[in-house]
Order: structure tokens, then C-alpha cells, then sequence
């Protein structure tokens, strides 16, 4: 599944979503608990990302619950409840980020399973989305995301070249889409000098199935359009 990551929010909860897949791919529980951990970490900081987003205010992250009250009261919307529902959920994940952080965890915590690890996402992502919800903002679309793969296993690209109606390899007029996939330029298109270019680049954009990292269309040394792509993997 290729993920356009389009801002720094999205890019950490696809690090955490990462993280959570390996530990349940992990092999032993040295290494789950280093995933586990891992997501929880970074889950958390998603969090607090969020939260200043939300809030228009970026000390939020220092003395998290403190700060997150008075921002909200500063913005006259209600209170959060603590003591119960997801408010209270997220007391425990950051209590459990304070093991990983700042407290030396008992053995018996070291190695925790990866169910730990899908509950640190799933508090995460609902706290997330509830306090956009709770300040009257958009919803950011990157929460929904809930899916990774985990090791990348490696994937063999076969890289062709069509030429369109009208389009000739030999006419230096000839309009190109190209593309970068691992530091090396390829041909994609060939279309007549005429062609509508810009039909054909979106449809290359609507079936990219690799982690490409920038799309080229030119028409002999000038550059029409250009477009790069942070799609995780590339």
C-alpha cells in the first residue's frame, strides 16, 4: 500500500503504525518490546502534535494534561473528562510513555506483547480525532490510516515505455512523462507534440504503484510539469 505522506504529522503516525506491524512481526521478545515501546513513543508524540495543532498552541506537550486544560479553558470550550471514556484512556498511555521515558521499568514490563502496542494506536487515534472534534476543527484525513505492512520485503518493478497515438521515440518534439524511482530517471510516455499532456499526467498519478519519488513531463529540453511524491518507501 503506497502512503502519500503529505505533512510531519502524517510522516510520525506512519512511524508508529510502522513500529506496531513489527511488533508483531518480531521473532522474539527482545525485539517486541523494542517495537512495542516504540510505538507507544511516538504514538504519544503524534498526540501531543495534534493537540497543539488543534489548540493553536505549541506548549502543550510540557506538563501534557496541565497545559491541555488551560489551552482549552483559554478557548472557553469545555472541559475534557479525565476520569473516564477516552480522556482517561490516554492517562494510562502516557503513563505507560513515562515507563518508556523516564522510569526504570520492572523486568516483568520489558517485555510487553504487541497487543500493548495495538492499544497505544487506538487510544492514540481516537484521542486525535476527539479533540479536533472537541476545538471545531477538520478531522486531519491521515488518522484514519490504520494499515502497514511492517518489513519491507522488497517489490521487482518492471519498467516499460508506452507510446501513445501520434507519439514517436524519434521525434525530439515529442512530449515525455517520466518518473525517478531510486535515483534513476525512466521513461513512461511518449505522446504526440500536440497530445493533451496534462489528461495523460493525471492519469500516470492515479495509477502509480510504486514508491516513486517525482514525476517529469517534458517536451524536448523544456520542463511542462514537475512533481515530486514523499510516498513512504521511496
Amino acid at each position: 500500500m503506497l502512503k502519500l505522506v503529505d505533512n510531519n504529522h502524517y510522516h510520525l503516525w506512519t512511524d508508529a503504525l510502522h513500529a506496531r506491524a513489527l511488533a508483531h512481526q518480531a521473532k522474539n521478545r527482545w525485539d517486541r518490546g523494542t517495537y512495542v515501546r516504540w510505538t507507544i513513543i511516538t504514538a504519544w508524540t503524534v498526540l501531543e502534535m495534534a493537540c497543539q495543532d488543534a489548540l493553536e498552541n505549541n506548549k502543550i506537550s510540557y506538563s501534557f494534561r496541565k497545559n491541555l486544560d488551560e489551552a482549552i479553558a483559554k478557548k472557553s470550550l469545555p472541559k475534557l473528562d479525565w476520569g473516564s471514556g477516552i480522556w482517561n484512556e490516554v492517562t494510562k498511555v502516557q503513563e505507560m510513555r513515562k515507563d518508556c521515558i523516564h522510569r526504570f521499568s520492572d523486568t516483568c514490563n520489558l517485555f510487553p506483547e504487541a497487543s500493548v502496542a495495538d492499544n497505544a494506536i487506538n487510544v492514540v487515534c481516537r484521542a486525535v480525532t476527539k479533540i479536533y472534534e472537541h476545538t471545531g476543527g477538520p478531522v486531519p484525513k491521515w488518522v484514519a490510516d490504520d494499515m502497514d505492512h511492517g518489513w519491507d520485503k522488497g517489490r521487482n518493478f518492471v519498467h516499460g515505455t508506452l507510446i501513445r497515438k501520434g507519439g514517436d521515440a524519434g521525434d525530439t518534439n515529442a512530449i515525455q512523462i517520466k518518473y525517478i524511482y531510486k535515483d534513476q530517471e525512466y521513461e513512461s510516455e511518449i505522446l504526440a507534440s500536440d497530445a493533451d499532456w496534462k489528461k495523460y499526467f493525471e492519469e500516470f498519478l492515479g495509477n502509480i504503484n510504486a514508491p516513486i519519488t517525482k514525476v517529469i513531463v517534458c517536451q524536448g529540453s523544456k520542463v511542462l510539469k514537475e512533481q515530486s511524491f514523499p510516498i513512504r518507501g521511496n
